[in-house]
C-alpha cells in the first residue's frame, strides 16, 4: 500500500527545515567570541593558554588576562595583540615567558 503523498510532503518539509537550521547555526558566530583558556601544570612548571579574543587564566600566583586586545600578566601590560590570537604563558623552574602567536613578548614600555 502506498503512503499518502501528504505524509511524504510533511516529512520532506521537516527534514529540509532541520538541515537549513543546522546550516545557519553552523555559520553563526559563537556568542562567547570563540575564546577558551586552559592550564597544564607539571612538576617542573606549567603552561597557561588563552585562545581567542578574551580570557583569564590563573596559574599558581600569576594571573594572565586578555581583554580589549591587550594582554596583561599580573596587572602589567604586555601590549596590544591581534583581534584573535593565542597567548601562552610558560613557567619552568628557571624562566617565565609570555608568547603571543608563538613569539616571545616583553612587557610594554611605560
Amino acid at each position: 500500500m502506498m503512503k499518502p503523498i501528504s505524509y511524504l510532503i510533511a516529512l520532506f518539509a521537516v527534514v529540509f527545515s532541520i538541515s537549513a537550521y543546522a546550516g545557519n547555526a553552523a555559520k553563526a558566530p559563537r556568542q562567547d567570541g570563540g575564546s577558551s583558556s586552559s592550564i597544564e601544570v607539571t612538576d617542573d612548571g606549567g603552561v597557561a593558554t588563552i585562545r581567542g579574543s578574551e580570557g583569564i587564566a590563573l596559574m599558581k600566583e600569576d594571573k594572565l588576562q586578555l581583554t580589549k586586545r591587550t594582554v596583561y600578566l599580573n596587572g602589567r601590560s604586555y601590549g596590544t595583540v591581534p583581534e584573535v590570537c593565542e597567548i601562552k604563558y610558560v613557567v619552568t623552574k628557571t624562566a617565565r615567558t609570555l608568547y603571543v602567536d608563538g613569539k616571545p613578548r616583553s612587557p610594554a614600555a611605560k
